[in-house]
Formats: C-alpha cells, sequence, structure tokens
C-alpha cells in the first residue's frame, strides 16, 4: 500500500505492517468521534511513527498513485475531524 503524508512524502507499507496500521487508524478515528482530542493526537502520533518506522520512503522522483493520503503531521484535532468525517474504516 502506497501512504502519502502530506507535506512529508509517500511510504510504501506491507505486510503485518498494514493490519497494524488499520487497528491504530480505528483507534485513531473512535477518538475524533468521541471528541477526545489526547486520544487523538496520540493515535495519530502513532499511525504516523508506524508509518515511518515500518514504511519504506519512496523517492520525491517517483511518481506512484497513493492509496491513501494523510493529512500534515501538524493537523489539528478541529481540522481533523473535518478531514475524517468520511474517511473508511477497514482499510484493507
Amino acid at each position: 500500500m502506497i501512504i502519502r503524508i502530506l507535506t512529508e512524502g509517500q511510504y510504501r507499507l506491507e505486510g503485518e505492517a498494514l493490519g497494524e496500521l488499520d487497528r491504530l487508524d480505528d483507534k485513531m478515528l473512535d477518538a475524533l468521534a468521541a471528541g477526545d482530542r489526547k486520544g487523538y493526537e496520540e493515535q495519530f502520533r502513532e499511525v504516523l511513527a508506524l508509518i515511518r518506522g515500518r514504511g519504506s520512503r519512496l523517492p520525491d522522483t517517483e511518481l506512484v498513485e497513493s492509496d491513501l493520503i494523510l493529512p500534515a503531521p501538524d493537523t489539528t484535532f478541529e481540522e481533523a475531524c473535518k478531514l475524517f468525517s468520511e474517511y473508511p474504516r477497514n482499510l484493507l
């Protein structure tokens, strides 16, 4: 799966890391739905850390269509509520 983090670049994430991403992503969406600002911030940091840590960064010169686009790392809780309002669960 190719994942773009806006303002940062693209990563290729494969294997069991995708299941972990789906789990963390659902926890982030749950925090947003519950109005839990701190929970959202923690889960979004974990999502980004997983992608950066277990994904392979694609060179900026390589043009590949993204399967998933995440907002910039500094996205606020209020912005995230709007951006993720129709975001799909079960990414796989």
